[in-house]
């Protein structure tokens, strides 16, 4: 799936790179502006992406969640104490 998101952040990324080239090459004015805004710009951007990482991983507990119910149950407690089943006992005899 295509982010776009990722993709602005790829943009920007390639921006600043070329901005911090040209401002060691002496031509510092207003490219340390510009690296100041970008870098803003990509702080908000890497914050939308990680909500929206966290949004699919969401999507993908919620699937996992109702496929072990289906399987296993609604809860915990079905999977680990499963309901009691009641044998009768048979006498044991033990040879001597």
């Amino acid at each position: 799936m295509k982010s776009v998101t990722m993709d602005r952040i790829n943009q920007l990324s390639a921006e600043r790179s070329r901005l911090y080239a040209l401002a060691t090459n002496g031509q510092r004015g207003e490219s340390v502006r510009r690296v100041r805004e970008v870098s803003q710009e990509l702080e908000v951007l890497w914050d939308r992406r990680r909500g929206e990482l966290a949004g699919h991983r969401d999507a993908i507990e919620l699937l996992v969640d109702r496929a072990y119910e289906r399987v296993y149950g609604a809860g915990f407690d079905d999977v680990v104490m499963p309901p009691r089943v009641d044998e009768p006992e048979e006498e044991v005899s033990v040879a001597a």
